[in-house]
């Protein structure tokens, strides 16, 4: 069977926005949602969908996507004065907002979990927090993030090990 954008996006969806949420930072968030970056990620990867070469490789490519339009979004953001909330108004539209698989609670509850993990990991170490980062939400190899991070495979593995440790304490697990 030949995976198709739409399927290969939703089964990594939650993924890629806990990565978004995590790399908009606060001050991005305040003018945008991690739900319509996550919207334009998927716009761009169904166009381009044919640049993938190995279906195998789907959730890491989707994870670059991500990543690269978290930052050109920021890039383009910086020197940006934040919204005015009282300038902005309603827009009345007959269009549903939410789609089946999601409600108000289920939103509600997805971001209220996002932001006690971000605020768990901002209290871990600069390298605790990438390690887990690296790891957990871009699902990198520890090979490669031995190389970004200039350990050895073994090493990250016990970095990631004590990262996961200290951020079970922070979320009080």
């Amino acid at each position: 069977m030949t995976l198709t954008p739409e399927v290969a996006f939703e089964r990594y969806r939650e993924r890629l926005l806990s990565l978004i949420y995590l790399r908009m930072g606060m001050d991005l968030r305040v003018r945008m949602d991690p739900e319509d970056v996550l919207q334009e990620v998927a716009i761009e990867a169904i166009n381009s969908w044919h640049t993938l070469e190995d279906e195998n490789n789907v959730g890491a490519w989707l994870v670059v996507l991500a990543r690269r339009k978290v930052a050109r979004i920021l890039r383009d953001q910086i020197g940006v004065a934040a919204r005015d909330p009282r300038r902005e108004r309603a827009i009345k539209t007959d269009i549903p907002i939410a789609d089946r698989k999601t409600g108000p609670v289920t939103t509600a509850d997805r971001k209220d979990r996002l932001v006690l993990l971000e605020q768990a990991l901002t209290r871990l170490s600069p390298t605790h927090r990438e390690v887990i980062i690296l790891s957990r939400i871009e699902d990198l190899p520890a090979k490669e993030i031995g190389e970004r991070l200039g350990r050895s495979e073994n090493a990250v593995h016990l970095l990631l090990g004590r990262a996961l440790k200290r951020l079970a304490q922070e979320l009080k697990l």
